[in-house]
């Protein structure tokens, strides 16, 4: 299969080409696309051969084989039949009509943008429910577990309720005061590696808010018949409970690395099946899992990007915006961690329209992130 991967430069971008290089007999890597690292994107060129790149920053031009795109080149070439499959990893929404546009063509996509699905997902959701778009596959640990388990069910009805785990971050724990947080310890996630904002984000639990939203649009589901606990170990990422009183769970130890393995099974020309020790090897320390629920007076950011499903329309996208603002603050040290929720509710008192289209969609969550800059800005004048 050709692959483009866009997003490449990132946390979940190397860990999908690292795993991608690991059956060279069954992907042909083509396309690579970074943000703004330009060294990053140049020594992965040197280690890959793409045909193609793409960074925002730089002009069409050749470096050896590998031809720098146009933005309308980048596009002509992702929709033509040089690339078979798609893995979009890149945070933001600097692919949101390539992505819209993706929905209907014959090709394989990979998606771990929540900031996509949640902005597209109200104009989009025919496109981008998994019942609907068999060439959707979510990169989420939790998502990747609840398709595995509903891909081949015949009848989505007999769901009675679907399970998401968190692993309630570096702070559940925590006793002392969430302004003394900061963004060394919040990035020092105790289970996972991964990305700046998402690590933020799931700190907070306002990425588990999230992922119930995305949950919605890509399984056509309730915020209703979504709950999520507390799994502190990370082994535990999904789960579904049929009318029957059938439970169904995923279990795997917390690596991304073996999502976008699983992931890529499917396509594989040699495929190998796990030693029979496996088990053993991975889960085998795991003596006990904790559970609980997230606690309401500590991870406020939670509950409140429920109460943007709730509301629905445009609201997740503008929850979506104005998170992005807050961590962007939170990291720049321009906001505690403790005022991340405190903005986020303030921004939900705002009135949002429905949108009828994507650029609307597109708008307001920039209305989002504005509302959220302009709010931390008088916080910090208030506190001088």
């Amino acid at each position: 299969m050709k692959v483009a991967i866009l997003g490449s430069t990132g946390f979940l971008g190397t860990q999908i080409l690292e795993v991608l290089s690991e059956y060279p007999d069954s992907f042909e890597i083509c396309l690579l696309s970074g943000f703004k690292n330009y060294r990053k994107l140049r020594e992965q060129i040197d280690a890959y051969h793409p045909d193609y790149a793409f960074l925002k920053e730089v002009k069409e031009e050749k470096i050896n084989n590998t031809v720098f795109l146009s933005e309308e080149k980048l596009r002509e070439v992702l929709f033509s039949s040089k690339i078979e499959g798609i893995f979009i990893a890149s945070a933001g929404l600097d692919f949101l009509d390539i992505f819209a546009g993706l929905l209907g063509l014959p090709k394989t996509l990979w998606i771990a943008s929540k900031e996509l699905m949640i902005v597209a997902g109200e104009i989009l959701k025919n496109k981008i429910s998994v019942f609907a778009n068999q060439n959707l596959i979510p990169l989420d640990s939790e998502h990747y577990a609840l398709w595995s388990i509903l891909k081949g069910m015949q009848d989505p009805g007999r769901v009675e309720k679907v399970y998401l785990t968190a692993s309630g971050g570096p702070f559940y724990e925590w006793r002392g005061s969430f302004e003394d947080i900061t963004p060394e310890m919040t990035l020092a996630h105790p289970n996972w590696k991964m990305g700046d904002k998402i690590t933020v984000d799931s700190a907070t639990l306002v990425n588990k808010g999230l992922e119930v939203i995305e949950a919605c649009y890509l399984f056509e589901l309730s915020y209703h018949q979504i709950d999520v606990f507390v799994q502190r170990e990370s082994y535990l990422h999904a789960g579904v409970r049929l009318k029957d009183g059938m439970y169904h769970m995923v279990m795997f130890p917390p690596d991304m690395r073996k999502v976008i393995r699983a992931s890529l099974y499917p396509f594989l020309k040699k495929k190998t099946m796990p030693s029979p020790d496996l088990f053993a090897q991975e889960l085998g320390g795991v003596r006990t899992l904790s559970f609980d629920y997230p606690v309401s007076e500590r991870f406020q950011g939670f509950y409140l990007a429920l109460e943007a499903a709730r509301k629905g329309g445009g609201y997740p996208a503008f929850f979506c915006g104005a998170d992005q603002a807050c961590v962007e603050a939170f990291l720049t040290r321009r906001l505690s961690f403790g005022e991340i929720a405190v903005v986020l509710e303030e921004c939900l008192q705002a009135r949002v329209p429905n949108p009828s289209n994507l650029q609307e969609a597109f708008e307001i969550y920039q209305r989002g992130y504005h509302l959220a800059k302009e709010r931390i800005v008088v916080r910090g004048r208030s506190q001088c």
